[in-house]
Parts: structure tokens; C-alpha cells; sequence
């Protein structure tokens, strides 16, 4: 959000006092009216122009919004979220090449902020289809070739330029993402409809509730904002649940809830051998998307169970070649569910459940995948 207050006329500054109250409360369209009001009274008022333009963003107006945001940018080059902004608005509008060259140049004014990289990554997969892959791989090995220690230019250019070998996400990729994400990112999830939690938390009630269990010890790999363990709280009141992830800011959102025994930073191919105890159940929640090669995870969460202990997660299902796992543009990797399937059997794990669910969406697609109960021979 920006509110600027600057020095005005006594009439001007009231005027964007109360706007910026409106705006604060989210009450777009009144601020919109104040910000509209003193441009009449001050036509070049820097703030009234930057708050009136992501106001009609915020609304979802964006053909309002992009000339303000270009008018803006003339006055202030510099600041990479006006880009930012930018290049969202012209997606929404369908200009794709404007919000192209803006996520692109919102990165260049960024440098190694995060956000801006992210958003090109987003930009790009969104518009490929829409521009043509030569537009938009032209750009990417330019952005790759200019910051090539970056872990969302390398991620995303592995996602459209696949190669076999690359078999998982760097974990600083991972970490850097969901740092970004932390803040927002139950309501992003809200958003997305994304069920994978409620779906884990609703097959452990089904099995436990036939079941006399005392203070069951569970894993949560991958527990990012802690939404699978609030989840497996309202259905199972007596257990303990150790959550791990690489996102210390994750983890910060994941406490706020209160429902973890104990937090982990760890990288959860690493957290194993540091949590050095077996669990009666072991669930991950849409982590796997992260992973290519999943054989060596699933044998530290084999050797990390009690015999009949539960293994649930979800997974997103391949539906694109033959291939055990395929890295897509979005930057996640899908499985065969064959794949899926002869690794837990491999570690002597009987499927219980194993259901096709959509998980979430990614856009206006629905992403399929399944959601699997396992006991440990």
C-alpha cells in the first residue's frame, strides 16, 4: 500500500488525510472520489495520482488504473513496484506486452527483490500461450543470463527449458518464495480453494475415530503457514504435532495458530536425521509439488514411522507424458501415480485410500490430484 502525505494547501492536505483513512479501510471507491477531488484542485499531486491508481487496482479496474501507473512511472522511474503494479494491471487488461516489459523492468529497478521476480515468473507463465513461446523464452534466458544466481530466474527457466535432471526445487528457491508469500498466504490459498489440509485432516479422523489412540506423534512435512495441523486439530483433540519447513516466515504463521507441539527450520530432506525419533503418523500437505525424484524422501518417511503408522499427502497428478514426475511451466512438479505407488510399495506401505481430488486452483484451471492414506507394514 502507499499513502504519501506531503506538505499541501490546508484544503489539500484534509482532503488526502481523509482519503488515505478510506483507503487504509479499504473503502476504495470513497477514496477514489476524495483523490479525484483534489487532482482538480492540484492536477500534478503526486500522492492523489499513486493512491488513485492502485485504488482502481484494487477494484479490479485496471484499464483505469494503467494510465495513472504509466503517468506515475514518468515521475518516478525508479521505484520497482510502480512496475510491479503495472505489469499486473495490463495481464488483467490483456495488453500482454506492456505487462511484459513492465514485470521486466520492475525486476531491472528491483535488482534482487524477490517480489519482482516472482512476478515475472508469474507474468511469463500466465502470457506464454498468449504471446508465443518466443516472445517469452527470448525473455527468459535474457533474465536467467543477467542474474543467473537467482533461484526464481533458475527455477523458471528449468520449468520452460526441462531438463531431466533437475530433479527437485533448490531449497533456496523454496525458502524465498514462501518468505514472500507468508504474509498473505492463507488468504492466497482461500482464494485458490485449496483442500489438500482439510482432505489429510478428514482420512486421519476416518481411520483414528475407529481407533483407541493416546497422544499420537505426528510428523508435518512441509507444514508451511500451519494449515495442516490446524486442520488435524479439530478432528484429532490428543496428539502431537512437530511441524517442519524451510520458511522461518512460515513458521512465524504457523505458531500464531497453536497448534504445533514443536517448529522446525529445516530443509525436510535434511529434518530427519535432526528429529531423530519415529512418529505414529507422518502427513505432507502439496509439498511434493517441489520435488521431481521422490525416492529418497520416501524412504527417510519409511524409516521415520512406527510399524501401522499412517503416511497421508497429496500430489499432483501428471497428466502431461509417460514420465514418473514432469516439471511444468508453473515451476511444480506433477507424478505418475504409478511412480506414486510402487515407491510405497517399495517401502512397504499399503495404500488404505487413494482418491482423485481436485486440490486447488491455479489460475481458472482446476489441478487434479490425488490424496493417498498409507500404513507401515
Amino acid at each position: 500500500m502507499f499513502i504519501f502525505l506531503k506538505n499541501k494547501p490546508q484544503q489539500i492536505k484534509m482532503l488526502l488525510q481523509k482519503a488515505n483513512q478510506f483507503y487504509s479501510a479499504k473503502k476504495f471507491a470513497k477514496a477514489i472520489k476524495l483523490y479525484q477531488k483534489i487532482l482538480k484542485l492540484d492536477s500534478k499531486n503526486f500522492a492523489a495520482k499513486a493512491n488513485l491508481a492502485t485504488s482502481y487496482f484494487e477494484l479490479q479496474k485496471y484499464d483505469l488504473s494503467i494510465p495513472f501507473f504509466q503517468e506515475i512511472i514518468s515521475l518516478d522511474s525508479n521505484n520497482p513496484w510502480w512496475y510491479n503494479y503495472l505489469s499486473q494491471a495490463a495481464q488483467k487488461n490483456n495488453d500482454y506486452n506492456l505487462s511484459l516489459d513492465a514485470a521486466w523492468k520492475a525486476v531491472i529497478c528491483g535488482q534482487e527483490e524477490n517480489e519482482h521476480h516472482l512476478n515475472l515468473a508469474y507474468t511469463i507463465y500466465e502470457i506464454a500461450d498468449n504471446l508465443g513461446r518466443e516472445t517469452t523464452d527470448s525473455l527468459l534466458k535474457k533474465w536467467y543470463q543477467k542474474f543467473p544466481t537467482n533461484a526464481i530466474a533458475k527455477q523458471c527457466y528449468n520449468s520452460f527449458f526441462y531438463d531431466k535432471n533437475f530433479t527437485r526445487s533448490e531449497p533456496k528457491y523454496v525458502e524465498e518464495l514462501f518468505d514472500v508469500f507468508a504474509s498473505d498466504f492463507d488468504n492466497i490459498l482461500a482464494e485458490l480453494q485449496y483442500d489438500s489440509p482439510q482432505l489429510i485432516a478428514q482420512n486421519l479422523y476416518e481411520f483414528y475415530s475407529r481407533k483407541n489412540h493416546q497422544n499420537l506423534q505426528i510428523l508435518d512435512v512441509g507444514c508451511g503457514s500451519g494449515l495442516c495441523g490446524q486442520a488435524i486439530k479439530k478432528y484429532i483433540k490428543n496428539c502431537q504435532i512437530t511441524g517442519v519447513d524451510i520458511s522461518q516466515k512460515m513458521l512465524d504463521k504457523a505458531s500464531e495458530k497453536k497448534v504445533y507441539y514443536r517448529l522446525l527450520k529445516e530443509d525436510i530432506t535434511d529434518c530427519f536425521s535432526s528429529v531423530k525419533c519415529v512418529f505414529d503418523v507422518i502427513v505432507s500437505s502439496d509439498v511434493f509439488t517441489y520435488f521431481g525424484s521422490l525416492d529418497s524422501l520416501f524412504k527417510n518417511i519409511a524409516d521415520s514411522i512406527l510399524s501401522n503408522g499412517i503416511f497421508s499427502f497429496t500430489y499432483s497428478l501428471n497428466n502431461e507424458n509417460e514420465n514418473d514426475f514432469f516439471l511444468m511451466p508453473s515451476s511444480r512438479f506433477v507424478h505418475s501415480p504409478k511412480y506414486v505407488e510402487k515407491l510405497l510399495q517399495k517401502n512397504k506401505f499399503a495404500i488404505l485410500k487413494n482418491e482423485e481430488k481436485i486440490l486447488r486452483k491455479e489460475g481458472e484451471k482446476d489441478i487434479k490430484g490425488r490424496v493417498v492414506l498409507a500404513i507401515k507394514a
